[in-house]
């Protein structure tokens, strides 16, 4: 509700770096043009497909794709809550939420019509029931939760990262099981409730997940996409070109990246101590999430700065849980004045005190500063290129070449569907080259060309403006095309 009443969602030029290509993208869907194939895209077809039918119902929007985010962190900071409390209480829950909120590009993320918060909404509510599925014993909820898995990858792949969590975690019950069976338990005695499933799915489990996870996955795959599409998704994210230009450019993993986010960090890291040391049931997934986040950054070029999300998650969780049930087990130890282990207990209470005093100090005021930069977010009505954009397009306009997708988008000028796209990875994996857009130029024949911030490309077609273009007054870098002599 506070991002829906206090955020300048509605009228923001920018919330994040990719709304462009985002909204473009699904304007070109709706008006009928496949997504793969000409159409250049690196990303799956799931959130694409949603916010095109959206505007064909409803007319192209930011509103529209900031909604689709809104609706989507909802479901994020809901499932975490949820995720966190298991086998703790509420408290766990709201101090998870609350770590999340302050963590960086959080807040940002929730609001941007981009992709990361909806794939890992999805995530998160499959690992909820994964968990439901194990605690119940009932395989309708691992098919439930891989059937929404598979939609979580088919929004963006990064949301693999949440998929080893559940196979220690499915692998670490069934040991559980073989232990439980080789030592039954004494008569009278039973399980904490909530803990054991009233029977034991198996690898009954784990397939129907598999079968839900590649049923939607797959289903997706034959509806949208085409030949060539797998070979797009690899070259853009895995080539060695791909690896070599994130270097160059300085987008790899530093450590860097977490020292504005101390107020979740410490809290995080010390409920990972706190749970590893209380030998708790449920550190184990957040922590293999944290692992694995680790890992694959750490190998992985390019790492972006939205991907902050993708370790402020587990440390959320870890943080949220593990200060409230540090908490708890030392005042059971007290309670039981449990002299003998006062090296340990001291320890544990000094972890405990750090983590919670960063979180009561720092991440407040960092979430404080992250929501402050939200709201100032410039207003698109006074955005100088939509503004001009939106002036020169006054006659018909069908198409428009140009590198700033979002004002495009604001001032209704689409862009040809092979332009839309143009991250540093397409040019770095050798998908498109400055050829290729004077091709494009010439085929489209785009009654605009605006291209202020990329002279290169300005250089190549430098004669096509020379003949077919006039400058416009608007602008230095705005070209209008020549009308046909004789014509009206």
């Amino acid at each position: 509700m506070a991002l829906l009443l206090f955020t300048p969602w509605r009228a923001a030029y920018q919330l994040g770096p990719a709304e462009g290509y985002e909204l473009m993208k699904a304007v070109l869907v709706s008006q009928g043009h496949a997504l793969y194939g000409p159409f250049w895209n690196d990303q799956p077809p799931l959130h694409t497909e949603l916010l095109a039918g959206l505007f064909l119902l409803f007319g192209p929007s930011v509103r529209l794709g900031r909604l689709v985010s809104i609706g989507s962190a909802m479901l994020l900071f809901a499932g975490l809550s949820a995720l966190a409390r298991r086998g703790s209480t509420r408290l766990a829950g709201v101090m998870a939420v609350g770590l999340l909120l302050c963590a960086s590009e959080s807040l940002r993320l929730s609001v941007a019509a981009m992709l990361e918060v909806p794939a890992f909404a999805l995530g998160v509510a499959a690992l909820w029931l994964w968990v439901q599925g194990r605690e119940r014993g009932t395989v309708g909820w691992f098919a439930a939760s891989g059937a929404v898995f598979g939609g979580a990858l088919q929004v963006k792949f990064t949301a693999a990262l949440l998929g080893p969590a559940m196979a220690v975690d499915f692998l670490v019950e069934r040991w559980r099981q073989r232990c439980r069976a080789g030592n039954p338990p004494h008569a009278g005695a039973s399980e904490t409730a909530g803990t054991r499933p009233q029977q034991d799915p198996g690898w009954q489990g784990a397939l129907a997940w598999l079968a839900g996870a590649t049923g939607v996955f797959g289903l997706v795959a034959w509806i949208w996409y085409q030949p060539g599409t797998w070979t797009v998704f690899w070259k853009s994210h895995f080539s060695a070109g791909t690896a070599a230009g994130a270097t160059e450019l300085g987008e790899v993993f530093r450590w860097s990246l977490f020292q504005d986010d101390l107020g979740l960090v410490l809290p995080g890291l010390a409920g990972l101590v706190l749970l590893a040391g209380a030998r708790r049931r449920e550190v184990l997934m957040p922590a293999v999430i944290l692992f694995t986040t680790l890992l694959a950054h750490g190998l992985h070029r390019p790492v972006w700065p939205t991907y902050r999300l993708h370790f402020a998650i587990p440390l959320a969780w870890l943080g949220g849980l593990g200060l409230v049930e540090g908490f708890r087990t030392w005042r059971r130890r007290r309670q039981a004045a449990d002299s003998g282990h006062w090296a340990a207990t001291t320890a544990s209470v000094t972890i405990w005190s750090v983590g919670l005093s960063a979180a009561l100090t720092l991440a407040p005021e960092k979430a404080w500063r992250e929501w402050r930069q939200l709201r100032r977010a410039d207003p698109a009505a006074s955005e100088k290129t939509v503004v001009m954009l939106r002036a020169a397009a006054a006659r018909n306009v069908r198409w428009v070449v140009t590198d700033q997708t979002l004002a495009a988008f604001w001032a209704g000028l689409p862009i040809p569907p092979e332009l839309v796209i143009l991250p540093a990875k397409r040019f770095w994996s050798g998908q498109i080259t400055l050829q290729e857009v004077r091709e494009v130029v010439v085929c489209y024949q785009p009654e605009l060309v605006y291209l202020a911030s990329w002279p290169e490309a300005f250089e190549e077609i430098a004669d096509l403006l020379q003949a077919h273009y006039m400058p416009d007054s608007q602008g230095s870098c705005l070209f209008k095309r020549k009308r046909p002599e004789g014509s009206p």
